[in-house]
């Protein structure tokens, strides 16, 4: 074998969660491929524009069918590739949420999986990659999900089949994706499908060669963490099945599922690690494909947020920039900063508490404020848990009316600064993040980081104004900030 690499490099777009404006993708796509970038890897879910049978999976604000000629005529004048991607298996809670999906799931109080032995779930799998490929004419490759399935063989319809046909659940999933690969085949012949790995990893090859998956898909293997805990056989039972093979590393929303900063020296230590791994077992392969960096928004569709796009864009150059070049230095790290209009060097790690340096990019004023946010919310967590806001400023102690203003007044000071400095960041990220994302993105962050802070301090600065302390009232305090 060969061990050819294509060297792609695409940036994976999770849009479950926050899809940019298409204006925003006019500002990034140049700057991806600056960066190196060769492709796009666009996981729709209910954001792509589907009609008919499907119309009930696409959300509200879905991307209309000319957002999406234009979202690819963008890549195409960056000279990006763009590689759709359709989950076919699990991770399927965007479609069997809906009541008239609802039958295809192979566990009727959990929509995360479909029941591969309903016939109906083929045709709906089916018809959700026609519709994306009838949007994306000419393309090249075409990744079909697979991953994370938890729930294979416990419906009743399902576990008839594994009993009357002698078959495990690995070998049930494989029938479901040989029944999708082998049409996919037939029906787009000039197509390369690909499926994430890690439902590939613990099956032995003997299971893996009987799948009949070799010939009809390629494997992208996916790994996040900075130490590899990859099965150490692994590379050798893949490349005596599936001749090329992808890789998938991550730029953001792998370190946490409500994480909102992104920790640069993860990363890129992932990054270099990949390297790594790559240069020692290409030769196994004909060809690597190149590498997907993921930036995952959702760990599932029922989570919350994790970092938005324009925060994570200075990880993302970096990454890139290690993928390109194959090292990181301090000159790499420099020349990235200074292509952002750092004024000082990106901070690799956000949680260190340094003053946040100014720069311009797109989005650039959501990346501050975010960093920002880090540093208020150890002030936040620092201020509840103090050893005096716990001893005298307590909730007890406030609805007896038993508290000192010796110790209560700077308290109420400090927590009115705080109140002022967090309501003073949510106005300016309400305002940068509207002019890049729709309102219902705006509303999700704002909500469940910033408003509860806000009105904790509300509260117990209110608290202290409407109880007797000590036989005075606490007067003047400022309530401005109330919401």
């Amino acid at each position: 074998m060969s061990g050819v690499e294509s060297n792609h490099r695409l940036v994976h777009l999770d849009l479950k969660g926050a899809p940019p404006r298409v204006e925003y993708y006019e500002q990034v796509f140049p700057l991806f491929k600056k960066w190196g970038a060769t492709g796009l890897l666009m996981e729709y879910e209910d954001m792509f524009p589907y009609s008919g049978e499907l119309e009930d999976i696409a959300c509200s604000h879905a991307y209309r069918r000319e957002a999406i000629d234009r979202i690819l005529q963008l890549a195409d004048e960056c000279g990006l590739i763009v590689i759709p991607l359709v989950q076919t298996y699990g991770h399927f809670e965007f479609v069997l949420k809906h009541e008239k999906f609802r039958s295809l799931r192979e566990m009727p109080d959990y929509p995360m999986a479909l029941c591969p032995c309903n016939p109906d779930s083929l045709v709906a799998v089916s018809m959700m990659i026609d519709q994306v490929m009838e949007l994306h004419p000419g393309i090249r490759w075409f990744h079909i999900g697979a991953d994370e399935v938890y729930h294979i063989g416990m419906c009743e319809r399902c576990r008839k089949k594994m009993a009357t046909e002698n078959i495990t659940s690995q070998q049930l999933f494989f029938t479901h994706m040989r029944a999708v690969l082998m049409r996919f085949k037939l029906k787009y012949p000039g197509v390369t499908a690909i499926m994430w790995d890690d439902m590939l990893r613990m099956v032995d090859l003997p299971t893996l060669l009987e799948s009949g998956l070799g010939n009809l898909v390629e494997p992208m293997v996916w790994h996040y963490l900075t130490s590899f805990l990859l099965p150490p056989d692994l590379w050798d039972r893949l490349s005596k099945v599936f001749p090329n093979i992808w890789v998938a590393s991550a730029f953001k929303g792998a370190t946490g599922a409500c994480m909102y900063a992104t920790n640069i020296c993860y990363h890129r230590d992932n990054h270099l690690t990949w390297l790594s791994v790559m240069n020692r077992e290409k030769l196994k392969f004909q060809c690597i494909r190149g590498m997907a960096i993921t930036g995952w928004q959702r760990y599932d569709h029922y989570a919350v947020l994790c970092e938005l796009l324009p925060q994570a864009l200075p990880c993302l150059a970096i990454c890139l920039n290690i993928i390109n070049k194959g090292i990181f230095t301090a000159d790499i790290h420099r020349d990235v900063s200074t292509q952002l209009r750092f004024l000082s060097v990106i901070p690799l790690n956000p949680f260190q508490g340094r003053e946040v340096p100014p720069c311009e990019f797109p989005g650039s004023d959501v990346y501050c404020g975010m960093l920002e946010f880090v540093q208020l919310e150890v002030s936040f967590e620092e201020f509840m848990h103090s050893e005096s806001r716990v001893t005298w400023m307590n909730q007890y102690n406030i609805q007896r009316n038993f508290i000192s203003l010796l110790h209560i007044e700077p308290m109420i000071v400090q927590a009115t600064g705080l109140l002022e400095n967090l309501t003073q960041l949510k106005s300016r990220l309400q305002k940068s993040l509207s002019h890049i994302y729709f309102a219902d993105t705006v509303e999700e962050w704002l909500y469940v980081h910033l408003n509860p802070k806000i009105k904790r301090l509300s509260e117990i600065i209110e608290s202290v104004q409407n109880h007797k302390i000590v036989g005075n009232k606490v007067k003047d305090l400022e309530t401005s900030y109330i919401h």
